[in-house]
């Protein structure tokens, strides 16, 4: 198995200038050089290179692998990646076919652009099997995904296929297979479209909120930008009327969910902001979000999988490679406690368990509350204790202090379980450094916000029984009942249950994504994390920022 940063060694040498001696023309019969020459180069050059490189070569007998008819193969294979958001050039296609022109006049340096054009290969297969920016390049959190099918043996399989198939196989079968990632590429399509046709007209803010039943006077060019994502269908009739009528409206509350706007069909400054989005944005968040699913691992090598996108604000629950529920979650705030990107396997979960609030924020929130009122850590059910995990007998008296020695490290804080607690009836523990975990709330009235950004950094799930009964469905024992009952029950606290098989759990952050009905969804990027993914693109960030 090979893994996104072992792979990311074999980068091509994309700035390989155009002075550099081509390979050989289009007619594959008219290398002058005897190949056993160019063999023995490409033996001694392999030196230097990567494994995958030196054993591919070897199982070649270290033959050349590129003539003239499977290199035409290749750029046509870099030229299709242009549906799946890889610009061509992003490999420097272009430079790359001018080199591939003509015969160089050593057997060395034959070699040395065979070996680089395999090179290309592998980084191009790459890139649209499992990403071409390195996650961990702009989330420092994520760790390499072990890969069971490598760029080398899909670049091997490829060429067996015959020039004629190598484009067309290698294609389909370096793309994710998830059915979101196949209509995300539609999705790329239909918007480009959209882009060739003009995009859509700017529409005029109403001087005040506009409601259903109420006037506004370009109804007309609204229904137009809502047919042109698809909320209006194309069938519906063209009308002359000035007031926002209820069809409109419904089309209107199709928008503002699938931009994480409240559906209430009122034309306010957020939904404004979002239909005057140019088409050209949508395009660029569509490209930088093909990238962030390529990173995901596939279907066949974890079919079960838990998926917290950050910038939706939900859970998706995986099984047999499909996504079977959604639920709301909370996450960290944005500028303050951001949620990480990273992923980690759920072990285990805690049903009525104590909070051990941490360090920063007992010495900055509960500590000053307590010392300005006596009363507050225990109507808080809060307990001082030496350490996390202390026996009730070893609580410690609310004394001035002991609150002080609460904030300079030296004891700890702690919530006592039950509905008050700020986890909630239970937790599910993925172990990582970043202390982040998924858990209950006893405020399930935050869930109704669409904006849901109010955690320390911790996510929490709308419906924790349902996850609980997924988590533990291969526990024997355990069923939804069982599941209440344990959370209910005060006689156990701290109860720890072990899953009896490990979930993979990933924190993910897509600011456009398809959703479980087939519509494609918009969603802020609350983080800012999208500029830096427009910049590895070479795309500009330009695009209107939403009223807060």
């Amino acid at each position: 198995m090979s893994s996104f940063r072992s792979l990311r060694l074999l980068a091509p040498l994309l700035a390989l200038p155009l002075s550099l001696p081509s390979l050989f023309g289009q007619d594959s019969t008219a290398r002058a050089r005897p190949s056993a020459e160019v063999t023995a180069q490409i033996k001694t050059q392999l030196a230097g290179e990567p494994e995958a490189i030196r054993n591919w070569y070897a199982g070649r007998n270290h033959a050349p692998a590129w003539d003239g008819v499977s290199l035409s193969a290749l750029a046509k294979f870099i030229a299709n990646l242009d549906r799946h958001g890889l610009n061509p050039e992003l490999f420097n296609l272009s430079r790359w076919q001018q080199t591939w022109q003509g015969l160089p006049p050593t057997a060395a340096e034959e070699a040395k652009l065979d070996i680089a054009t395999t090179h290309l290969a592998l980084y191009t297969i790459q890139s649209l099997a499992y990403g071409f920016v390195d996650p961990a390049s702009v989330h420092e959190k994520w760790k390499p995904i072990p890969r069971t099918v490598s760029p080398v043996a899909l670049l091997d399989e490829a060429l067996k296929q015959g020039p004629g198939e190598f484009a067309r196989w290698l294609e389909g079968a370096s793309a994710p297979p998830d059915p979101r990632y196949r209509d995300l590429v539609a999705t790329l399509a239909r918007y480009r479209e959209i882009a060739r046709l003009g995009g859509w007209k700017p529409l005029p803010s109403p001087p005040r909120n506009v409601g259903p039943g109420e006037p506004y006077s370009d109804v007309s060019l609204l229904r137009a930008r809502l047919r042109a994502e698809g909320d209006l269908p194309e069938s519906a009739r063209k009308i002359r009327s000035k007031v926002l009528d209820p069809e409109t409206a419904e089309a209107l509350k199709s928008f503002q969910f699938r931009h994480g706007i409240t559906p209430d069909a009122v034309l306010g400054p957020a939904t404004m902001t979002e239909l005057n989005q140019p088409v050209s944005h949508r395009l660029k968040t569509l490209i930088i979000n093909l990238d962030r699913l390529r990173w995901m691992p596939r279907a066949y090598e974890q079919s079960e999988h838990l998926e917290v996108n950050i910038a939706e604000g939900a859970l998706r629950i995986f099984t047999g490679g499909r996504s079977v529920d959604t639920v709301r979650v909370i996450v960290g705030v944005k500028g303050k406690h951001q949620t990480p990107v990273f992923h980690g396997d759920m072990q285990y979960l805690i049903f009525r368990p104590y909070w051990n609030v941490p360090l920063s924020i007992a010495k900055n929130e509960i500590v000053p509350l307590a010392l300005d009122d006596p009363g507050y850590v225990p109507r808080e059910n809060y307990e001082i204790v030496p350490y996390f995990g202390a026996p009730k007998a070893e609580v410690l008296p609310v004394t001035r202090e002991n609150l002080q020695k609460v904030a300079s490290g030296q004891l700890n804080i702690r919530q006592g379980t039950g509905s008050g607690n700020a986890l909630g009836l239970v937790k599910f523990i993925f172990p990582n450094e970043n202390s982040v975990y998924l858990h209950d709330t006893p405020d399930h009235s935050l869930f109704k916000a669409t904006d849901r950004d109010f955690s320390h950094g911790c996510v929490r799930v709308s419906e924790p029984a349902l996850l609980a009964s997924f988590v533990l469905r291969q526990n024997e024992g355990w069923n939804i009942q069982s599941i209440q009952a344990a959370m209910q029950d005060s006689s156990r606290p701290d109860h720890k249950v072990d899953l009896a098989k490990p979930i993979p759990v990933y924190l993910v952050y897509w600011t456009s994504t398809i959703m479980d009905d087939g519509r494609v969804r918009f969603d802020q990027d609350i983080y800012g994390h999208d500029g830096e993914m427009f910049a590895k693109f070479g795309l500009e960030a330009a695009a209107v920022a939403r009223p807060q």
